[in-house]
């Protein structure tokens, strides 16, 4: 299977080219239909993407914007991912309606049915979903020998327990592979030869591409 890849020679022109590109997807849904989701991912890879695309000239009240997962931890934890969308995406206070992954005082446990009890707050499917890779193959956290993701089509979110036994919410496989659009931003030679190596495989990562089909948007610098 072949995927389009877009090659840049920095981080920083594929992280500005792929915010240029999200930022078109989300205006042409308000457009058609009044409102717009985007899915973000969280990690060290997508900082610059959401800088460069907090500064687009998005209509931004109409777009709903969430996390592909989330560590359990409270935004000021240095491993909250609601932290990096902050400090990033939402460094100029544009208006995104935000939904958070996350809640107060709520268990692990109880958590995705909270989540799937207000997810009609985010119009589905999804306009955009951007996701990074890590280098074992795993999306949003969605992780090799763990079917938790997989299993269970209908479901939008699911509470997992990523290395070290970390807990997690993350979107489900069925929710991303619906995605309008979705997009794979990797950062250096070696994420991009894991994804060639994990093609017609059985990472997460190759079977979300399979899932859809090849329609998986990579985005990849050196």
């Amino acid at each position: 299977m072949r995927l389009p890849v877009r090659r840049f020679d920095s981080h920083a022109a594929a992280s500005a080219a792929l915010a240029d590109r999200v930022a078109a997807v989300l205006s042409d849904a308000v457009n058609l239909r009044g409102a717009a989701s985007l899915a973000v991912p969280g990690g060290t890879t997508p900082g610059e993407f959401l800088t460069a695309l907090g500064q687009q000239p998005v209509d931004w009240p109409p777009v709903t914007v969430l996390l592909t997962d989330e560590r359990w931890v409270a935004p000021d934890h240095p491993r909250s991912n609601t932290a990096l969308v902050d400090r990033t995406l939402g460094a100029r206070g544009q208006p995104y309606r935000w939904y958070p992954l996350w809640r107060e005082g709520v268990a692990l446990r109880e958590a995705t049915a909270l989540l799937e009890a207000g997810a009609n707050a985010v119009p589905r499917p999804l306009d955009a979903a951007v996701l990074g890779m890590g280098d074992d193959g795993h999306v949003a956290s969605l992780f090799p020998g763990d079917e938790t993701g997989f299993a269970d089509a209908s479901a939008r979110f699911v509470a997992v327990l990523g290395p070290g036994a970390e807990p997690r919410v993350s979107l489900s496989a069925a929710v991303l592979a619906q995605a309008r659009e979705t997009y794979l931003l990797l950062r250096g030679a070696a994420k991009l030869e894991v994804l060639e190596h994990a093609l017609g495989g059985d990472l997460p990562v190759a079977r979300l591409i399979a899932a859809r089909q090849g329609r998986v948007h990579v985005y990849a610098s050196e």
